[in-house]
């Protein structure tokens, strides 16, 4: 399964916040089941649960992590070698706790707290991983002042810095790694950045980019909105924008236009949020077309972008249907489907699933009467495996008392 990190500070379900859209509450008696090594039999669509394998609070066996912490992402290279990233959210907002970061790393047979490499420095937000295949992986977290973003590559054995991004680094908006000496790197007012093992380079795009996927390191693509300016007519202020990286340059390719009926709604705008690679010839944009509410009466419907890229053509695609619709992927399952936000399935052939989860156990403050609701902010299979993994928060709602709970769980699949 190739996963989908959503990037620092981008696309309203990203690692900033409450990462995706909640599940709702399910119910459920509160009880984790073991995974299922069964599988759906063909044509039908299989059961997805939720399992809790850590629920971080003060009865959590994993070592010194308290009930405050925010876990924002995870990464496995094998099943014996699994990193999740998170924060212990500080007290005291102007003086954070020094020690606020942390990683959890599992080898097998248990999870262990792991401190922040060094080279991150004493205080990190919304830290994010990205795959070099067999290099290892990158380690990225935004910093609590204004400076720029730091990122650290780790290659089995130890940790190595990479230099700061040029300039003043800005916020790190997406990041796209192919190996070690070929990443991409993303920041505000759309400055792309290159490191080569190197040295970083810097270009600006001919558009406004949000997100960054490829599928080789002559076919990458930064999608988000070009600005048209508007109209006296209503005309939309903002359109897609899909740029292509060749191995040479950035080229700006044409995209469909979205426009309202008449009457035409107050400072409308097209863009495009998230991009994902699946071939040269199957790349998806996902965003809005959307205006400024509350100024008319008669408001038309949000529409939201679907747009598909052939290999030569982008066009107009249809959205996924039913309880699935609107939703965007935050992971790929292989060839079987995708991971939508809200804790949702959609499998090759259209059908939409939703993932459902157990209640917290009735402890450590949880009551029986509790509302409840998963938030994921990353997901993530096992190579190798059939195990899928996720990183988030449990919302707990309830009187006097209202709580969360960083969780780590995993996929359990009946047919």
């Amino acid at each position: 399964m190739r996963r989908i990190v959503t990037g620092l500070a981008l696309l309203g379900l990203a690692l900033a916040g409450c990462g995706t859209e909640a599940d709702g509450d399910d119910g459920g008696d509160g009880k984790a089941k073991p995974p299922s090594s069964s599988s759906p039999a063909a044509g039908e669509t299989p059961r997805l649960t939720w399992a809790y394998d850590e629920i971080l609070d003060a009865e959590s066996d994993v070592g010194d992590v308290s009930a405050d912490s925010k876990l924002s992402d995870v990464i496995a290279t094998a099943d014996d070698d699994v990193w999740v990233a998170g924060t212990i959210n500080a007290t005291d907002s102007e003086n954070p706790s020094p020690d606020d970061g942390f990683l959890l790393h599992h080898d097998g047979t248990r999870w262990q707290r792991q401190p922040m490499p060094a080279a991150l420095g004493s205080t990190v937000h919304e830290a994010r991983f990205d795959s070099l295949g067999p290099d290892g992986f990158l380690l990225t977290a935004s910093q609590p002042t204004l400076a720029g973003p730091r990122t650290v590559r780790w290659d089995g054995t130890r940790w190595t810095a990479l230099p700061e991004l040029p300039g003043d680094g800005g916020r790190l908006v997406d990041m796209k790694a192919f190996a070690a000496d070929d990443v991409w790197a993303l920041s505000g007012e759309s400055r792309i950045h290159h490191w080569d093992g190197t040295r970083w380079s810097t270009s600006t795009l001919p558009a406004t980019a949000v997100s960054l996927d490829g599928v080789a390191a002559d076919d990458l693509w930064a999608v988000g909105h070009r600005d048209t300016g508007g109209s006296g007519d209503g005309g939309e202020f903002t359109q897609p924008a899909a740029v292509h990286w060749d191995g040479s340059s950035w080229q700006l390719t044409e995209t469909p236009a979205y426009r309202f009926p008449e009457p035409v709604p107050p400072e409308p705008s097209a863009s495009i949020d998230h991009v994902l690679a699946l071939a040269a010839d199957d790349v998806r944009a996902y965003g809005t077309h959307s205006f400024n509410h509350g100024e008319v009466e008669d408001e038309p419907q949000e529409e939201a972008v679907r747009l598909r890229w052939d290999g030569s053509d982008w066009a107009k695609a249809p959205d996924v249907a039913g309880d699935c619709a609107g939703r965007v992927p935050i992971a790929v399952d292989g060839t079987r489907g995708l991971f939508l936000d809200g804790n949702r399935y959609v499998g090759t052939d259209g059908a939409c699933t939703k993932i459902k989860r157990p209640r917290l156990p009735s402890e450590g403050g949880v009551r029986p009467t509790s509302r409840q609701s998963l938030w994921l902010s990353a997901v993530e299979v096992v190579p190798g495996t059939d195990r899928v993994l996720g990183v988030g928060h449990v919302q707990v709602n309830q009187s006097g008392n209202p709580m969360s709970k960083s969780v780590i769980v995993s996929l359990n699949v009946a047919p």
